[in-house]
């Protein structure tokens, strides 16, 4: 993995650093990959050579210039434009701004992260009122960012849905000068709604996104409202009901919409992976997202929710070969989005745009979460923790936050690159992590990648979608 300066035949060039895994050990097949997401297969005789620095015939020569493994004059401007291109998730500013409406929540899911208050709980500046309502929007719009994106999010939005009103129509009115390509979404476990509130939604270009956790049983597990008697009563019967609703109004609009949703799986979906997936595209969800449990508060603590790696890697294969069952079946194309996001990553070779994702993570550069009391965090995950705390929208400036040194801890402590173990992985290049997670898992900022979900996640995807390019490539 060095640099090193080479001749052959005459020409001068260098070495790109590269990092490299044995991917088949029967043929002695190296996988090489770069920073810039290229990637290439080669035998043991190339491999050798390329250690030694000394290409001996003019075909491997070329292919590994192509690639950009090897750097002369004529190449290194489209090798500077690839690394660019990969890391242009960095350069276009902050885009996903997440605001808190209110800290209330009806619901006591058994996996929530943010630790909500109790939904009666309006004494405690849990609600955001009209002048703190409009100061975010005002900050948001200063963002250097061309595109634009706000997620109304909770506690549970719909819970203070006055003030969504006036923050969406505050936007758009400020648009009109700012000229960004403004997005408005809210995230609502859909039970405190009616008609006339999704109608106002809809006709205001809101995007609107629940969370369906899979058939009734699974979905009641996880989600429901907490009562004071300690009761749980389920909220599967009233999401769907609502899913069907709301489509059937973006129909009636003619709109080519539909509402977006979310299933998070805990220990108890394990076994239920075809009837999740069934209940999902039941409703016309023809895109699924299937996620790992976010290891922040409630699914830190709580055994009898989480899993481990190898669980959640078979559940995920599971659904998979489940989907491609259903399209071969119907002719039908189901989008799942972690396969797809890594799809664009290696095959595409393009930065997913993925906050999750990516490393830096989208914190502070990606996304920024602004609370009911105007304090501006990291992230959605970090909300409402000191070490995550990075501005005030009443104190700060647009451009101050990314002065303050909390903002560019939190930004170095989510690379990869600092950490050594990551530095030597051939899968670098298509990894991620989460700072928070990080944080609450180990208790500091330091992390151990084998520990993490996130490792363990690009291997499987990465093993995957490498394993069918090599096999399609029949080499020897």
């Amino acid at each position: 993995m060095e640099n090193t300066f080479c001749k052959k035949e005459g020409i001068d060039y260098i070495q790109n650093f590269y990092r490299f895994t044995l991917f088949d050990k029967k043929k002695m097949m190296y996988l090489i990959t770069l920073d810039d997401g290229n990637f290439l297969f080669i035998n043991q005789s190339i491999f050798k050579q390329i250690k030694r620095g000394k290409i001996i015939d003019e075909k491997t020569y070329n292919d590994l210039l192509l690639k950009g493994i090897l750097i002369t004059p004529q190449n290194i401007s489209k090798v500077i434009s690839q690394t660019k291109n990969k890391y242009s998730f960095l350069t276009h500013g902050t885009s996903l701004h997440i605001v808190i409406p209110t800290f209330r929540c009806n619901q006591g899911c058994s996996y929530c992260f943010a630790s909500p208050k109790a939904i009666d709980d309006i004494e405690n500046g849990n609600d955001l009122d009209e002048k703190t309502s409009k100061k975010i929007i005002e900050f948001i719009l200063n963002s250097p960012s061309k595109s634009i994106t706000i997620e109304f999010t909770g506690g549970e939005a719909m819970a203070n849905y006055e003030q969504i009103k006036v923050m969406a129509l505050h936007a758009k009115q400020l648009n009109k000068t700012k000229q960004k390509k403004l997005t408005l979404t809210i995230i609502t476990n859909l039970t405190m709604v009616n008609d006339e509130m999704i109608d106002w939604l809809i006709d205001h270009d809101i995007s609107i996104c629940t969370s369906l956790d899979g058939p009734e049983h699974v979905h009641d597990k996880n989600r429901y409202i907490q009562i004071k008697s300690g009761k749980q009563i389920g909220t599967h019967k009233t999401v769907t009901t609502w899913i069907n609703k709301i489509n059937e109004k973006y129909k009636q609009r003619g709109l080519n919409e539909q509402i977006g949703s979310l299933p998070t799986i805990t220990k108890y979906s394990l076994p239920y992976y075809k009837e999740i997936l069934d209940e999902h595209f039941k409703y016309n969800l023809d895109t699924v997202d299937i996620r790992t449990l976010t290891s922040v508060g409630k699914a830190n603590e709580e055994d009898d929710i989480t899993y481990s790696t190898k669980e959640f890697t078979q559940f995920y294969v599971n659904c998979i070969n489940y989907i491609e069952e259903l399209e071969k079946k119907s002719g039908k194309k189901y989008f799942e989005r972690l396969k797809e996001l890594y799809h664009t990553k290696i095959i595409k070779n393009m930065p997913g745009y993925h906050a999750d994702f990516e490393s830096p993570c989208g914190a502070t550069t990606g996304q920024i979460t602004y609370h009911s009391d105007g304090k501006i965090y990291t992230c959605h995950e970090g909300l409402g923790r000191e070490e995550f705390q990075v501005g005030d929208v009443f104190k700060d400036k647009w451009e101050d936050l990314f002065q303050k040194p909390q903002t560019q801890k939190a930004i170095l402590n989510s690379m990869i690159e600092q950490n050594v173990k990551c530095d030597r992985c051939a899968y670098k290049p298509y990894c991620g992590t989460c700072m928070v997670e990080n944080f609450y898992h180990f208790d500091k900022f330091n992390f151990y990648p084998t520990k993490t979900q996130r490792h363990h996640i690009t291997i499987m995807q990465s093993n995957d979608i490498f394993g069918k390019i090599y096999n399609k490539l029949n080499l020897k």
